[in-house]
């Protein structure tokens, strides 16, 4: 619902909606900064994350179960965030002939099945220099795929936010084998994994000395 506050004058300002954690506002304005009209992004899992996207002018394609895309159509519909570009099934579509993604989101609750096999499709289309986002990435598969990206030379860790979010940047090609070989020394569900810690030094560093996102 979004919220009214009332100015000395009487005058009635709209107030932007906030999202039930801060951590998701944060990484929002992440987005907001990053994202360029008529880019491609997608999201592997639920989420509203997908409105900044849309409302950027992206065109977004959402990977989720049938009831995560109507609550994300949902949460469109309640900001007034027009959905013609908007897209999504129960699996990632393979287009030989459209352009890479700029920006991918992994979702916290993303189990790790699912996550893999998302993976390659998703790896493989984001172009040089793209963005991926993790959600979670302190735990959980999220937590498994940063420990796999940890040991890829085609990945680098550039930012956390929110203490849960990871981003990191495509820095060259995947190489196919090595990416499978990196999720499959993480999936062992007796290995705990590491994941993207954020501890209080590394809170207070950012704090300080916020840093800008870079140039795509």
């Amino acid at each position: 619902m979004t919220m009214t506050q009332t100015l000395p004058a009487g005058e009635i300002r709209r107030l932007p909606t906030k999202r039930a954690r801060i951590q998701d506002d944060l990484v929002a304005d992440y987005l907001s900064t990053v994202i360029q009209p008529g880019q491609r992004t997608i999201q592997i899992g639920g989420g509203d994350l997908g409105t900044v996207c849309l409302k950027r002018g992206a065109h977004h394609q959402i990977v989720a179960p049938m009831g995560a895309i109507e609550a994300l159509q949902a949460a469109c519909d309640r900001r007034a965030i027009p959905t013609d570009a908007l897209s999504g099934g129960p699996a990632a579509r393979s287009d030989a002939d459209a352009a890479p993604f700029d920006l991918a989101i992994f979702g916290a609750e993303t189990g790790f099945p699912a996550m893999a096999a998302n993976w390659r499709h998703v790896s493989g289309r984001l172009r040089d220099g793209g963005v991926l986002v993790l959600l979670g990435a302190d735990h959980g598969a999220c937590a498994r795929l940063a420990d796999a990206l940890a040991g890829d030379s085609s990945w680098v860790l550039e930012a956390r936010i929110g203490g849960e979010a990871a981003i990191f940047r495509k820095t060259g090609a995947v190489c196919d084998a090595r990416s499978l070989a990196g999720l499959a020394r993480v999936a062992d569900p007796a290995r705990r994994p590491r994941g993207v810690r954020y501890g209080l030094v590394s809170r207070l560093i950012d704090r300080v000395f916020p840093k800008r996102p870079s140039a795509a």
